[in-house]
């Protein structure tokens, strides 16, 4: 958030009302300010714009994850193994499946100039996003059989959307991920259709293929598994008991190796870093299960009403989505008739999203294709249903108002302003001024510790450590605090630690840590943006 002011509202970034200290003061100068701008509607309207127009709360971390899905191909294309070569000691990859890394090796082969190459890494991520949209447009309007328009409308509108733009245009794993499942549902309900039919050995070698592919959707995305839930759940739904267990067996196949490769080497994560790089085990370990409830119900809505409702106050965004979940139940109602590996596959996925002890928004993006869809079929359903009573046709009229009024402004507005690329961008003016002090200011065997630390090693040379150590509590990141990152920095062997602003995740615990152990950190450098660079002073 963007605190509202005068200047603020005339650059375009206020976006919302901040009080900085935790007294009954700050707070009520902070209220008043937004009263006294609540009565000026022209300003007002321009700082919902403004809000409509940020980023996503899952955006920060886009760099991290295309630094470490770049800096693994990397490894993988130079013969270096699964393993972190920017941390010290170089441990095992267990965090990520290998999927997508093993992907962009091959390309890294094909053009192992770095970072050249990332114009063939984001160019391929692409490529995919495209074919999953074709794919997924062909897939579900021949099983549709009606209305082939609004499924194809439906899906171009989501593949250009700010999420989805911005999924496409960093190195994330979600576009052959897209691409992947669409097509393991595709063979799946193909080879249900051929087991009806009584072709029981095509259907079988069908399934079987359904099951490979949808192994390696999981073996790019760990939810992925609900995509072999999905195709095995259609099949057995359906009496095709043994094409299910093919296709289940074929994937758990696909599985294997990843299984025991992070069952013989999660032992080499260090512990301070568990919930960056340690296995899914760990993270749902720390998070544990008491935060479920009706509050992760609204913080699992939270990333949709944020894409597909107008903004407005809690009471009437809810009740604008009462007729938008409507239309998305009788979707899927829909979905599940005439698709039904992907039908399974989506209700699999969101129920793995609604429990799973991290923020959603960005495992929601993958879904929202098919959530799309799934609301285009509802409405088309609800409105066409001419024996049935008016509210039923009503609703679905409303539905489609609503997030029309909601979703094309949001997305309008976002894309017109760049939110799509806007934490790239930032991160790159950042890095231009930070690379060149490290490669002049630090030697070869230095170690940094800093944020986006993958991406300080492919673009630096020197390793480089999280300055940010911390836990998952209910669905929000905790710092382990000052005493535990002085401690893993002097065991990792750090010797500078880089700050880039304020806002940082890790500013708090730095600023904690100055205070707590004066002379462990002294500054060497200090930017205007601001930006500051310690050095490790080792006792």
């Amino acid at each position: 958030i963007v605190d509202c002011s005068a200047a603020t509202l005339a650059d375009g970034t206020a976006s919302g009302f901040l009080f900085h200290s935790p007294g009954v003061a700050s707070m009520m100068d902070a209220v008043l300010r937004a009263a006294a701008l609540y009565s000026d509607p022209p300003r007002w309207r321009q700082l919902q714009r403004n809000g409509m127009a940020k980023d996503f709360s899952w955006s920060k971390a886009a760099a991290s994850y295309a630094g470490i899905y770049a800096a693994l191909a990397r490894s993988l294309a130079e013969g270096g193994g699964y393993r972190l070569h920017y941390l010290p000691g170089s441990p095992a990859a267990v965090h990520y499946p290998f999927g997508y890394p093993v992907f962009l090796a091959a390309l890294w082969k094909l053009w192992p100039s770095f970072p050249d190459n990332v114009v063939l890494l984001r160019g391929a991520n692409a490529v995919l996003m495209a074919a999953f949209a074709g794919l997924a447009t062909l897939y579900l309007t021949r099983r549709n059989g009606s209305r082939p328009w609004l499924v194809a409308g439906a899906i171009a509108l989501t593949a250009i959307s700010v999420p989805m733009v911005a999924v496409a245009t960093v190195l994330f794993s979600e576009p052959l991920f897209l691409a992947l499942a669409v097509c393991a549902c595709w063979i799946g309900d193909v080879a249900r259709d051929r087991e009806g039919d009584g072709r029981r050995g095509g259907g079988l070698l069908l399934a079987l293929l359904a099951g490979l592919v949808a192994g390696l959707a999981a073996l790019t995305r760990s939810i992925g598994v609900a995509v072999i839930a999905g195709v095995a759940a259609s099949l057995f739904l359906a009496r095709r008991r043994a094409a299910a267990g093919g296709a289940a067996g074929a994937a758990a196949l696909v599985l294997l190796p990843w299984l025991a490769w992070t069952a013989a080497h999660k032992g080499g994560v260090d512990r301070a870093v568990a919930a960056n790089y340690g296995t899914y085990g760990d993270l749902l370990a720390q998070g544990g299960a008491s935060w479920i409830g009706p509050g992760s119900l609204l913080e699992f809505a939270r990333p949709l009403a944020a894409v597909a409702l107008p903004p407005g106050p809690r009471w009437l965004v809810a009740l604008l989505a009462v007729p938008a979940l409507v239309a998305l139940a009788a979707g899927a109602r829909a979905l599940l008739a005439r698709a039904p590996a992907a039908g399974w596959m989506l209700l699999a996925y969101l129920a793995i999203v609604a429990v799973w002890p991290y923020a959603p928004d960005r495992f929601l993006w993958a879904a929202l294709p098919w959530l799309a869809c799934a609301f285009t079929l509802g409405v088309a359903d609800l409105v066409g249903r001419t024996a049935a009573a008016r509210w039923v046709r009503a609703a679905g009229w409303t539905a489609a108002a609503v997030v029309a009024l909601g979703f094309l402004p949001r997305q309008a507005v976002g894309l017109a302003r760049g939110a799509a690329t806007s934490t790239q961008r930032g991160i790159s003016a950042t890095f231009e001024e930070l690379l060149p002090w490290i490669r002049a200011a630090t030697d070869s065997s230095a170690i940094i510790a800093g944020e986006d630390e993958a991406l300080l090693w492919l673009y630096t040379g020197r390793r480089a450590v999280p300055s940010f150590v911390w836990r998952v509590r209910g669905r929000a990141a905790e710092s382990l605090g000052p005493d535990t990152l002085r401690a893993y920095l002097l065991r990792t062997g750090a010797t500078h630690l880089v700050l880039t602003g304020g806002g940082s995740d890790a500013a708090q615990t730095i600023n904690d840590l100055l205070g707590r152990h004066p002379g462990f950190l002294r500054v060497v450098r200090s930017w205007p943006r601001p930006m500051l660079a310690f050095e490790v002073q080792r006792p």
